[in-house]
C-alpha cells in the first residue's frame, strides 16, 4: 500500500519488458522424460494492463520513475512454459483451469501458478565510485505451485522465491561491481530464479518421471598376473 501511494503521484511509468533467461539455474535443463503436463493461466491480484512492481529513487528517497510491467501475470506463465520446455517436460498451454483440477485428456499432469509478488526497487546513494554513482537493487519474484496427477491428487504444493539482488557481495578489494544494472534485466533474473528453482525442488522432481543418469564408467585394474 506504501508503495502505491508513493507512486500515485509519479510521472507514467517505465515499462520493464520480462523474458526468461535459459540455463540460467544450475540442473535445471534436461532433467525430465518428455512428459505432458498442463497449464493453466498463472493466476494472481495482478491488474490486466499495466502493473506497478516498484521504483527508481534518488539519493534524497523520492521517487524518480515509477516501474510497470504489462500483464504481470501472464508474462511469468510464458516464462513458465519455456522453463518446463527447457527441464524436458512437454507444457500443454491451457485457456483457464479445469473445474475439477485434473489434467484434461491426454495430460498426464497439470501444474497451476499463482504469482504472489513481482517487485523491483532500484535505490540510487549520494556516493559515486569508478563505476558510477553507487546503488542498490532488489528484485522479488514469489510463486505458488500445485502439481496434480491425473487423479486430482495433489503430488507437490510449494511456494517458491526468485530473488535477485544488487550488487552482490564484494569480491576481494572490490568496491561496487553491479552484474545488472536496469531494473527490467534484474526482475528477469528473479523469474528465470523462481521457474529454474521449481525444477530442483525434491518433492517435484520425485512426482516426474526424470530422465536416466548414464552410469559412470571406471575402468577396471588389470588382472594381476599368476604364479606358476
Amino acid at each position: 500500500m506504501a508503495l502505491g501511494l508513493a507512486l500515485m503521484g509519479c510521472k507514467p511509468g517505465a515499462r520493464l519488458d520480462l523474458h526468461y533467461l535459459p540455463d540460467f539455474v544450475a540442473g535445471s535443463q534436461n532433467v525430465f522424460r518428455p512428459a505432458k503436463i498442463a497449464v493453466p493461466p498463472t493466476t494472481g491480484s495482478f491488474d490486466s494492463g499495466n502493473y506497478q512492481v516498484g521504483a527508481i529513487y534518488v539519493s534524497d528517497g523520492t521517487v524518480r520513475t515509477s516501474l510497470v510491467v504489462d500483464h504481470a501475470a501472464h508474462a511469468f506463465n510464458v516464462g513458465l512454459l519455456k522453463g518446463l520446455a527447457d527441464a524436458g517436460l512437454v507444457p500443454v498451454t491451457l485457456d483457464s483451469n479445469p473445474a475439477d483440477g485434473k489434467p484434461p485428456e491426454g495430460s498426464d499432469f497439470i501444474l497451476t501458478s499463482e504469482l504472489e509478488q513481482l517487485e523491483v526497487n532500484k535505490r540510487f546513494e549520494a556516493k559515486q565510485t569508478i563505476h558510477g554513482q553507487y546503488f542498490t537493487m532488489r528484485a522479488v519474484v514469489r510463486v505458488k505451485f500445485e502439481l496434480r496427477n491425473r487423479d486430482g491428487a495433489v503430488l507437490y504444493s510449494g511456494e517458491i522465491n526468485g530473488i535477485e539482488n544488487e550488487p552482490p557481495s564484494p569480491v576481494g578489494a572490490e568496491v561496487f561491481l553491479p552484474l545488472e544494472t536496469e531494473p527490467a534485466e534484474s526482475l528477469s533474473v528473479a523469474l528465470s530464479r523462481a521457474v529454474g528453482l521449481l525444477m530442483l525442488q525434491p518433492k517435484f522432481r520425485d512426482a516426474l518421471p526424470l530422465r536416466a543418469v548414464a552410469p559412470t564408467t571406471t575402468s577396471s585394474p588389470a588382472p594381476e598376473s599368476q604364479s606358476q
